[in-house]
Order: structure tokens, then sequence, then C-alpha cells
């Protein structure tokens, strides 16, 4: 292949690779103390550009690809999300570095960008683990250069050790995946080649050892979601981060992760043994409970949208569990995959805008974070009052915005499976959990939206970031009304990104299956107790 094809296919990638180093370059000249810098300006003009070309380019389907990278719908859906949230969070963030640091600040986060799109293009083990690396480590490091105390110090280093756990638990797990499917390859799915999903496809059942290497895989995903019992490390890290970073942390890593999640179960077609569905369901269960619950306990704004950042990963994860329809193109309403990537896009806008307020308000390097900080901003800061109530009525899921739109997604898709799903009924049951948590959910959102509007100001609210971060601000706060009044893009992405993964060779096979025998078993087809197709051992860790 020419190497103008590649360029052709991935040329936003091309863009913002190139883009971040010369943003790197640009830090050797002379240091501007004042202003944003040449830095920031720069890196807003390659994720333009890096959008320009990814409409441009429209959907790569069916474009010449490097090994290991598939180009597809659910790339373009990415690329887009990404970009457009990308635009927000640099503004946001272009107050923060001090001069010395601004190049490898935003080189870092068009790096973390840039690996969330090769999360969506991956399409072998390989790539997809240092893609996830590529969109964790600039993190880290822009935790600890976004602030200058000791508590962004100790947020930074708290959330790199527990970063290094989880990518060892990812890596063994795809090594367990290896061994236990034939140990040939590490494509993870592609017509007309030996890959992992076609040996799963053609086994009778899940072996022991592909088990556990799924859950050890999946733990290092719901790590970067923050997922019950991966989620320690949230209130501290968030609280401790800046507040445009942590907008961002609850965007990029969380939105790897679900990538990732759903590429390592289309490898199993969904049709994995019951105990991990069940297993699935009682995180879900939990981390929306428990994210809920200690939520209500704080009186640190920053705390509770963290604690908030937990619940709503438990709803995505209904819709990780509905799967892809098999019953043709459904949308969002049907189709779990399509509720999952419409929330997650919406979910990056509404809670970088929130956290943006935060950072909008205070010194430069102290943001508000109590109750107090935020206590009568309607009288001071009007705009910025609007933009917090908007972002948490849309985090609550409450009308006119497009947060109401992901939970009605979410939860539809899980009462819309029935008797086709062969785990309908207890989906049923988790959506209501999420109803109700929900419900829950709302009180300290209004607690947050009461300290704006319902008190009078205790202390004087200062406000600082300048023009560049109350624009950001704007544009979440727009983002949430518009994409309430016309959801139809985003939701035609959506569909086009989930229809991607539902006709991969091996999932139609099962959706024929389904067409001749509407009910579909799981423990029929995959009994971990009785396999038939012995596991291949000699690739195993040792």
């Amino acid at each position: 292949m020419e190497l103008s094809a590649y360029l052709t296919g991935m040329l936003p990638e091309f863009i913002l690779l190139a883009g971040a180093c010369l943003v790197l370059l640009a830090g050797m000249g002379k240091v501007r103390e004042s202003g944003p810098g040449i830095q920031g300006l720069l890196a807003l003009l390659v994720l333009v550009a890096a959008l320009m070309a990814a409409c441009w380019c429209g959907d790569p389907s069916n474009r010449q690809a490097p090994p290991g990278i598939v180009l597809g719908s659910l790339l373009y859906y990415v690329r887009l999300a990404a970009l457009l949230t990308g635009i927000p969070i640099v503004l946001c963030n272009l107050h923060l570095p001090v001069a010395q640091e601004r190049s490898e600040y935003f080189a870092l986060i068009l790096f973390s960008i840039l690996g969330l799109h090769v999360t969506a293009a991956a399409n072998d083990l390989v790539v997809l683990f240092f893609a996830i690396e590529l969109v964790s480590i600039p993190t880290y490091i822009i935790i600890a250069l976004s602030r200058e105390n000791k508590r962004a110090s100790e947020a930074a280093v708290k959330y790199f050790f527990l970063g290094a756990l989880a990518a060892g638990l990812m890596v063994y797990g795809f090594s367990f995946l290896y061994g236990a499917l034939g140990g040939h390859t590490t494509l993870i799915g592609d017509a007309g080649q030996q890959t992992l999903s076609s040996v799963a496809a053609a086994s009778d059942a899940l072996s022991t050892y592909a088990l556990i290497g799924l859950v050890l895989a999946l733990a290092g995903c719901f790590f970067k979601v923050a997922a019950v019992p991966f989620h320690a490390y949230v209130a501290d890290v968030y609280q401790g981060a800046a507040s445009p970073v942590t907008g961002m942390l609850g965007f990029l890593p969380k939105f790897a992760g679900f990538i990732a999640a759903i590429k390592l179960l289309s490898i199993f077609n969904w049709q994995v043994p019951d105990k991990i569905m069940w297993l699935l369901w009682i995180l879900a269960a939990l981390t929306m409970t428990v994210g809920n619950t200690l939520a209500l306990l704080q009186n640190n704004v920053k705390r509770i949208l963290a604690y908030s950042s937990i619940a709503h990963s438990g709803y995505m994860l209904i819709g990780l569990i509905v799967g892809p329809s098999l019953v043709g193109d459904q949308g969002p309403m049907r189709d779990g995959l399509a509720a999952l990537l419409f929330y997650m896009a919406i979910y990056g806008v509404m809670n970088l805008g929130a956290f943006a307020v935060l950072g909008a308000l205070g010194s430069k390097r102290e943001d508000a974070e109590t109750l107090t900080d935020i206590q009568g901003l309607s009288a001071t800061y009007p705009g910025l009052a609007l933009a917090m109530a908007v972002c948490c009525f849309s985090l609550m899921g409450f009308p006119p915005t497009a947060g109401m739109l992901g939970k009605v997604y979410i939860f539809s898709s899980a009462f819309a499976v029935g008797d086709s799903h062969p785990f309908g009924y207890p989906l049923i049951i988790l959506a209501v959990i999420g109803v109700l948590n929900s419900a829950v959910g709302a009180a300290y959102y209004l607690r947050i939206i009461g300290a704006c509007y319902g008190r009078k100001p205790e202390t004087e609210i200062a406000r600082s970031g300048g023009a560049p971060i109350r624009w950001g601000i704007a544009l979440c706060g727009l983002t949430m009304i518009l994409a309430f009044l016309w959801p139809t893009g985003i939701t035609q992405g959506a569909r086009q990104a989930a229809a991607e993964i539902r006709n991969t060779p091996a999932i139609e096979q099962v959706a024929e299956a389904g067409a001749t025998a509407t009910s579909l078993s799981r423990k029929t087809n995959y009994s971990v107790a009785n396999p038939s197709v012995a596991p291949n051992t000699e690739n195993l860790p040792k």
C-alpha cells in the first residue's frame, strides 16, 4: 500500500500528530509570559484543521488502513465527538499552564485526543493497548502541570500508580485471550482472515482461560471508566486537578475505556457465559448506586461531580450489557451500543461545562470548590450561573437538555430487549434501578443549582480565566440545548457506528441464527463447565 492511501484514510490523525509535534517545537523559542501564548492558539488551529479534514474525508469505511487498524463509522463518530469536544477543552485550559509549560501542556492534550482516535480504529490487541495508554499517560502529566500545590502532585502520583496497575491487568488479560484463542493472531476481527473473533465464533465453548483473560481485560477498561470497585481514586484525583483538567478526565479516558470494552465483548459477539453477564449487571448496579450515594454526602462541588461521574458510568454500563441490536438498524432506543455512544458524547460536553464554570471562578491556581464558593453566583455572574444550571439539568436528565435524551436512550434500550435477549428480564430490572438512581441524583444537582440561585453570596466571588474559558463554557451550554432540539446528527452517527459493530462477520452469524431461532441462550452456546473445544495452553502466561 502507498503512503498516500494511508494519508487519505487517516488524515485527521496525521494532522493531530504533526500538530502536537509542532506545538512542542513552538516552545523552543522566546517564551511569552502574558496571554495564552502561541502554543494554545496553535493547538486550537490544529483541532479545527483536523475537524475540517474529518468532515472532508467523511466516513472512512472501506479505505485502506495500516495493519492492525480498521477505518469505519465508529472511527468517524469518535473523530467528530473528540474533536468537537476538544475545542472547548482547549479553550477552557488556555489560562492554566505557566509560560514555560504551555508547549508540553497543549501537546499532551492533542496526544490524548489522538489516542482516543486510535482506540476507535484499533483492530489488534497490541494497537488497542498502546492506544489506551496514549490516552492515559498524557493525563497523568497534565494533572501535575495544572496546579502548583501538593494536592495536585498527590493526585497525579495516585492516578499514575493506579493507572499502571490497570494497564498491567489489561495487558495480562490480553495475553490470556491471545493464548486461549489459538495463539496465532492478535487481530480482533476482519473478514477473510483468521482473527480472535473468528476463532471464538468457531468454538463451541468459551474456555476458562479465555474467561480469565476477558475479566482481566475488562477490569483494566473499568478503571478508565471509574466503575466500582475501581472508583476509589476518582474523588481525590478530580479534586486535586484543576477544574478544566477534571472535565477532560471525565471524557477522554472514559470514552476510550468504553470503546475498548466494546471491542473486547465484540470478540465474543456478546455471547458470553451468564456468570460474566451477572458480573457486569452487579457492577452496573453498584456503580450507579455507590456513585449517587457518595455524591449525596458531599459539600464540595468537585467531589459531588466526581462521584456523579461514577454514577454516569453505571448508566452507560447498561448500554454495554444490552449490546448491539440483532434485529436490523433499530437506533439508540433499541440498540444499547448506539445509546452508549450517544450518551458518552453528550456526557463529555455537559461534564466539561460544569467543571469549567468552577474553573472560571476563584484565582488562577485555586478554583471554586465548595457550595459556599458558588453561593449567589446568579447575582454576580448570571451567565456562569445559567451555564452551570444548564449543565446540571443535563447531567440530571431534565428537559430541554440533551442529557434527558441520553438517559431515555439508555433506559429504553434495556426496556426494549424483551424475550429476544437472553438476559432480557434482568436488564429491565437494571433499567428500573437506573431510573431510581437518576431520581436520587437529582437531589445533589439541585443543591448546586440552589446554591447558585437560591442563596445570597457570603463571600466575594472572583472571576478568572478570561474570555476563552467563558467561550468554552458557552459552547458547552449551547450544545446541550441544540443537541436536544436537533439530535439527529448525533443519533445517526451513533446508529452507523453501532451498525458497523453489529455487521461484523461473526455477529452477522449470530443474527442469522437468531432469525431461525428467536431465543438465543448464552448458557447453551458457551458453557465454561462443559467446554467442547480444548483451549490452546501453550501460549498462555505462566
